[in-house]
């Protein structure tokens, strides 16, 4: 195992404390997972037990990190696991992971990787508030295009040929409403946070609003399980909405991404 491993200079991540949320490639399944090391060959997380949203990882998987990791010329956020083993002091799997894929970039906050240290790094932008409002902004509109393809999916089964009318009152009851319910309640929380956020004098551009970052994840992270629609996979256009759905997911996951960098990046301000 040893020499799959990176060899280039590892520089420990002790600053960041707070998990981030990744993600499978093959089934959008979400995980959270603390940095540990990064080189310009890739990086190393932790699976911690503690963490309300764990998978196992396995070689070879494809994994989305959700952030942007500056290496150099190129901006990196997946990669392939190169190597896991369970630590059994950090009561955790560590996974050692090959960056290769380019990251979407949609604000000025990365991971940058300079010659001796690792920084979060806000691209020559002074005011994380400021970033972290459009953040806000930017993650409620994709709650509410949660809900538009959720509509969408709702009138494909109602007139899909697929289900008798008992089966579908039962998928409609007991999955499709529920999830409707749960994305509706977290696009209003985000919507209150973002009022609240609008309504305080927050002392500097430095300071960012004062949230709660547990009750953020859970705002952020996906109300709809494919496992629970896994039949549907193959009608039709159910499919081209479920998936419509979790690639904005994955947008929320990157936007929690950023929005914990800048919660940590303001520690370190201050």
């Amino acid at each position: 195992m040893a020499d799959e491993k990176r060899q280039e200079r590892r520089i420990p991540i002790d600053s960041v404390v707070l998990p981030f949320i990744g993600s499978r490639a093959e089934d959008y399944q979400p995980f959270q997972y603390l940095l540990q090391d990064v080189s310009l060959g890739g990086v190393r997380i932790a699976v911690p037990q503690w963490a309300v949203s764990r998978e196992h990882l396995r070689k070879g998987e494809r994994i989305h990190f959700h952030i942007p990791f500056r290496l150099g010329s190129s901006v990196l956020e997946s990669g392939y696991v190169a190597w896991e083993e369970w630590d059994t002091p950090q009561n955790a799997q560590i996974v050692g992971a090959f960056l290769d894929q380019a990251a979407p970039v949609h604000y000025p906050v990365f991971i940058t990787l300079f010659s001796s240290r690792f920084a979060i790094d806000l691209a020559g932008f002074k005011s994380p508030s400021s970033i972290f409002c459009q953040v806000l902004k930017d993650s409620l509109f994709l709650k509410q295009g949660v809900l538009i393809y959720l509509k969408h999916l709702t009138a494909y089964f109602s007139r899909s040929g697929e289900f008798k009318k008992g089966e579908y009152d039962f998928l409609r009851e007991a999955l499709l409403d529920d999830v409707k319910n749960q994305v509706q309640a977290n696009a209003a929380r985000l919507e209150r946070w973002r009022s609240e956020y609008l309504a305080q004098d927050l002392p500097s551009e430095d300071a960012i609003p004062e949230l709660d970052m547990e009750e953020l994840r859970e705002a952020m992270e996906p109300e709809l399980y494919l496992d629970l629609f896994r039949s549907a996979l193959g009608v039709g256009n159910a499919k081209m909405y479920l998936l419509a759905i979790k690639e904005l997911e994955k947008r929320l996951f990157y936007n929690y991404n950023t929005m914990v960098m800048l919660f940590i990046q303001t520690l370190r301000i201050h």
